[in-house]
């Protein structure tokens, strides 16, 4: 008899769990209840009763707002033992499901896009909690519920993005700044290319801001005239390139918005690109007054030995002469040592340095000789002699003022033949004694001496009553 009772306390109890687990899974709000663990079964007065079954374990729900059918409830808890004399326990009711009731990311980009106003859009598909900012002119609660970031108090809705409305919006790259429509960012603002920023450059590892202008980041910005020259900071800038006053060219001269020649001299196009400058006239006597009586300086050291800039004879102006005369009677190291002072360079290899002793008639290397036939004329002014233009010896015994009819392969470039020869940073050597070239033929000289590839030189130090010279920048 106590069997048949166990057995049928047992039977009892799973019946019991089993409706317990039907009742958890038709709750109204579709989450299975947790199950208190099973109360024990009574036994009769000369047994001891059943223990408890256990609990239900909980059930599972998804990430979304609500359940859904994927969701499942708890199991249901066994049932207890049957004690002596006692009947089984019940069964523990299932658990409750052990999921969070979230938000579901699913359900909200549904809303956003469902083509009506609901959950807590202010407009259709936009403003709220989960949606997307309004367009201009939806309707809005606040600053957040809009693109722009800017909601309008009065008619609550959202304004079009503005270059003075103090947040980041439209395409800014920073607040009222970069992008198509605002003025380029000031240094340290946000930034996405060079255009977003005042100083044109835009870098960084991680975030992408606007730099301060520097003589080398390889564009125009700061106080800068041209790229990395001019202005405040940076150095002068160079023969062609931009400038608003004098004092942003190395050649002191701004003429036009643009860097010209120093004064006095004219511009000689270089082969293969490029110019340089050139003295229009050869050196005066007043030129070279102002250097001698101006504190010029030390020699190079090609030049230790010259102690003086005097010249040893014609010195000063001579007799039936003026200071636009032609300075002669200086050396090689005294005419060198002008050029300097002037802050130019005695006339040499194109593109700086001294031109090769051997290239007296090769236009590409040698300034002076390019300035007088650019490349292609015996003379300056053509391929065939004219005694007439130049000063020669067939019209002239002495120097002359500057002569207008002799001009060079460059407009306003006069006397690049005849009147007085000229040295040319081009020497054989670095002695005193060492030959250095003489160009262009003198008022002693004819065809042959005053063609612009004529072979003269003479020593360093040496001085003639027939030479002079004259300057190139750079």
């Amino acid at each position: 008899m106590s069997r048949q009772r166990a057995l049928f306390g047992s039977l009892l109890g799973s019946a019991f769990a089993a409706f317990l687990l039907a009742s958890a899974c038709s709750s109204n709000d579709g989450h299975p209840p947790i199950a208190p663990p099973g109360s024990g079964g009574s036994g009769n007065s000369s047994g001891t009763g059943a223990t408890g079954g256990t609990g239900g374990t909980g059930g599972t729900e998804d990430s979304g707002a609500d359940a859904d059918a994927s969701e499942t409830g708890g199991t249901a808890g066994t049932g207890g033992a049957a004690g002596t004399g006692g009947t089984a326990g019940t069964g523990g009711s299932a658990g409750m499901d052990a999921g969070p009731d979230g938000g579901d990311a699913a359900v909200d980009a549904a809303h956003c896009s469902n083509g009506v106003k609901d959950d807590d859009e202010t407009d259709k598909d936009c403003g709220g909690s989960t949606c997307p900012g309004c367009d201009t002119g939806e309707n809005c609660a606040g600053n957040s519920d809009c693109a722009s970031k800017k909601c309008n108090t009065q008619f609550l809705t959202c304004n079009a993005p503005v270059c003075t409305d103090l947040v980041q919006n439209g395409n800014e790259t920073d607040v009222d700044c970069g992008g198509a429509n605002c003025s380029a960012c000031a240094d340290g603002k946000k930034c996405d290319q060079p255009t977003d920023c005042k100083s044109g450059v835009c870098s960084g590892a991680v975030v992408k801001t606007c730099q301060v202008p520097i003589c080398t980041d390889g564009v125009t910005n700061g106080t800068e005239t041209d790229v990395d020259c001019g202005g405040t900071a940076c150095p002068k800038c160079g023969l062609g390139q931009a400038c608003k006053n004098n004092v942003d060219c190395a050649t002191a001269n701004c003429l036009g918005g643009q860097c010209k020649c120093p004064k006095n001299m004219v511009i000689a196009p270089a082969a293969g690109g490029g110019a340089y400058c050139i003295d229009d006239h050869e050196i005066t006597y007043e030129e070279y007054t102002l250097f001698w009586g101006g504190n010029p300086g030390a020699q190079i050291g090609a030049c230790s030995w010259n102690t003086t800039y005097t010249p040893p004879k014609n010195w000063p102006v001579p007799p039936g002469k003026t200071n636009q005369y032609p300075i002669t009677n200086v050396d090689w190291c005294d005419a060198y040592a002008y050029c300097a002072w002037a802050g130019k360079r005695l006339c040499g290899k194109v593109g700086g340095g001294a031109a090769p002793y051997a290239s007296f008639t090769d236009h590409t290397q040698d300034q002076w000789y390019n300035g007088c036939s650019a490349g292609a004329n015996t003379y300056p002014y053509g391929s065939g002699w004219d005694e007439t233009l130049c000063v020669n010896n067939s019209n002239a015994t002495g120097t002359q003022l500057e002569t207008s009819t002799c001009q060079g392969a460059s407009p306003g470039l006069y006397d690049m033949s005849g009147n007085v020869a000229e040295w040319e940073d081009s020497c054989a050597g670095s002695g005193a004694s060492d030959d250095c070239r003489i160009r262009g033929g003198s008022f002693t000289g004819g065809a042959a001496e005053l063609a612009c590839g004529a072979d003269r030189a003479g020593a360093r130090n040496a001085t003639f009553d027939d030479v002079g010279f004259r300057c190139c920048y750079p």
